[in-house]
């Protein structure tokens, strides 16, 4: 997480002075009056009304990517775009698709294989104990009852039909098998039972893979999202022992891989023997957590449709008077089942600011870059409507300022955000103009700063359609929203009732969303100069340096990152005086800043298994030990600060 620099709290100092109205950065004197206008009409404009329209609309049926229902979904987005005045098409693109067509767990308690009788031999064994792998539903949610919902499976798994002793894996991270395999446990052949939670599910897959597994079973344990957290669905926001969590595994799956229930993993789990495992083993459920293996042995059989499927991404722009530039709000419309929170909310925050901002241009306003809005599909499976949006649109690299992230933003009442540093003051100068519903006189500023961590901005992460900006093009990006508990995720018990109850009674601060993504957006769209804050990159750049330092003490080794230390310094200079032209509305032209702050961002940012990783090209070639690797990286780094240096000059 990042604190604000010394320029960042300056300029919030004066932001917060009154009665005269402060400057917004990147503006002069006379158009920084013009936005003030501007925004004092769109604030009215997005409504709680609006939002549960869309809400009702998400949360209609289940619409998994490629479906009937997804299809139909774009489409009614594409409508609404088009009636807010936006330019709007429809871009289709091809992709895999998985879909379940044989899903079952067996348990043979003993371990022993089972012969039914039959006219000439006896039966040998105990019949096995079939698992029913479906969601129970709700009866006071009808939604989660309807056969629609279907199965709860891991798209990207391998097909496969193994009977294997099982094994209990914790977390299914390499320090949870090395404990195994001090223990004496063999994990060649075996079928491990991994709960959610250590790193993205893939990697655990993965892991389990590289241990010699022959299949994994995830679930959810309340420990981590259930009854161990609080009350759960439908008395509470947490996740109920019937719900299961879906989700892709990504790339290189060789192992059949199936999610089940809390309820179901407790089954297995008290069929396991074996000595107890260290501190912190074991989970919240009513069952032993062994060090062992078996004895009892467990029947999976995963069987997967996989197809290449048409899916829709929608696009509505509003022109700009210099459209070779843009500002993009995107969001991921697609779901596992309903999604009415993920990513039904992020949906929804940028449909009502798109309203807002159409009904602006329809009484005369126009902004001066063009404001385009992306609802992707297939991001569930691998963020592959983003990605294909990136490829399809090369011309982005050159134009596109800023890229606005919907993501699974609404899931209780905590304001947070997440963004490139050059963004992070314009994003905390936002929050002043956009009213706290809750209190009276007060705004999200307020709001964010009474907040046990205060005015804290996140470094991005992984796993969200931001990737296909930052990681490809050095966009920068942000990502605002309210977070809780979230017990649903990936479930069929993520519907409207849900969203409701728990994550926003009232809708009111999915308005706030999408008030608080439409003032940054015409902020960005409208400034004489680009809104960037260049010191504000610093921080992450230095302490990037410092903990790559830091694991090469601690590690034993040296590293010389000099050139790194001379560049920063350079464009620390640099961007001291760009930041002073900016905020006046000056500075170097759009096409040199945005040049200067993707050079940044392609090499301070990156990600590892979900969390912010700085200098990741560093990072990975010290991870591969070469010496060699590591002085090349850093002088690749401190080439593209110098290049970003000059290009503020």
């Amino acid at each position: 997480m990042m604190r604000l620099p010394a320029l960042a709290l300056a300029m919030l100092a004066l932001l917060a002075l009154g009665p005269v109205a402060p400057a917004i950065l990147g503006f002069t004197a006379a158009s920084g009056a013009r936005e003030r206008f501007e925004e004092g009409r769109f604030i009215d404009l997005p409504s709680a009304h609006g939002a549960l329209e869309h809400a009702g609309a998400i949360g209609a049926r289940p619409h998994y990517a490629g479906t009937r229902a997804d299809r139909a979904l774009a489409v009614y987005t594409a409508d609404r775009l088009r009636e807010y005045g936006f330019d709007t098409r429809i871009e289709a693109f091809t992709a895999r698709v998985d879909t379940p067509r044989k899903l079952a767990v067996e348990l043979f308690a003993d371990g022993r294989p089972f012969t039914p009788r039959d006219g000439f031999h006896k039966q040998r064994g105990t019949p096995p104990l079939g698992f029913d792998l479906r969601e129970d539903g709700e009866p006071n949610d009808p939604d989660t009852l309807v056969d629609a919902v279907g199965l709860p499976f891991n798209a990207g798994s391998a097909d496969g039909d193994v009977t294997a002793p099982l094994v209990y894996a914790r977390r299914g991270m390499p320090e949870d098998f090395a404990t195994l395999r001090r223990a004496g446990v063999d994990l060649r052949g075996a079928i491990v039972l991994i709960r959610y939670g250590g790193a993205f599910r893939g990697q655990l897959v993965q892991n389990a893979q590289a241990a010699g597994a022959i299949g994994a079973i995830l679930y959810n344990d309340p420990a981590d999202d259930g009854a161990a957290r609080g009350a759960t669905y439908p008395s509470g926001p947490w996740r109920p022992l019937k719900s299961t969590q879906r989700g892709s595994l990504g790339a290189g799956i060789r192992i059949p891989t199936l999610p089940i229930s809390a309820e179901n993993a407790r089954t297995l789990l008290r069929a396991l023997r074996g000595p107890s495992g260290p501190a912190g083993w074991a989970g919240a459920l009513d069952a032993p957590y062994p060090l062992g293996r078996g004895p009892a042995a467990v029947h999976l059989v995963v069987r997967m449709n996989h197809e290449t499927r048409t899916l829709w991404n929608t696009v509505g722009t509003l022109r700009g008077t210099e459209p070779s530039q843009s500002v993009v709000l995107g969001a991921h419309r697609d779901a596992w089942v309903y999604g009415v929170s993920d990513n039904g909310a992020g949906t929804i925050a940028i449909l009502e600011t798109a309203r807002g901002l159409g009904y602006l241009a329809r009484s005369g306003w126009r902004p001066r870059r063009s404001l385009v809005i992306a609802l992707f599909d297939g991001e569930e499976l691998g963020l592959l409507g983003s990605a294909s949006f990136a490829r399809t649109h090369p011309e982005l690299q050159q134009g596109c300022v800023a890229y606005l992230n919907g993501g699974q933003n609404l899931t209780g009442t905590t304001f947070g955000a997440s963004a490139v540093g050059a963004l992070t003051p314009a994003i905390v100068a936002a929050t002043l103009a956009v009213p706290d519903p809750a209190h009276e006189r007060s705004n999200l500023y307020d709001r964010w700063s009474a907040q046990p961590r205060g005015i804290t901005v996140g470094n991005p992460g992984d796993g969200s359609d931001h990737e296909a900006f930052l990681f490809r093009f050095g966009t920068p990006m942000a990502e605002m929203g309210f977070a809780g508990p979230f017990g649903p995720y990936h479930s069929s018990y993520d519907t409207l009732r849900y969203a409701w109850t728990f994550s926003d009674p009232g809708f009111v601060l999915h308005r706030t969303n999408a008030q608080l993504y439409g003032i940054v957006a015409m902020r960005l769209a409208d400034a004489d100069a680009i809104t960037y804050v260049f010191s504000a990159l610093l921080p992450v750049l230095n302490s990037g340096i410092a903990r790559v330092q830091a694991r090469a003490q601690r590690d034993g080794r040296t590293i010389d990152v000099a050139p790194l230390r001379t560049a920063i310094a350079a464009f620390a200079a640099a961007a001291r005086g760009t930041d002073d032209a900016i905020a006046r509305g000056a500075g170097p032209d759009a096409a040199r800043t945005l040049a200067a702050v993707q050079e940044i961002d392609r090499v301070a940012y990156g990600v590892h298994d979900y969390e912010s990783v700085a200098f990741p090209a560093v990072a990975a070639a010290y991870a591969s030990g070469e010496d060699a690797a590591v002085r090349d990286a850093v002088a690749v780094a401190a080439a593209a600060i110098a290049r970003a240096t000059a290009e503020l000059r």
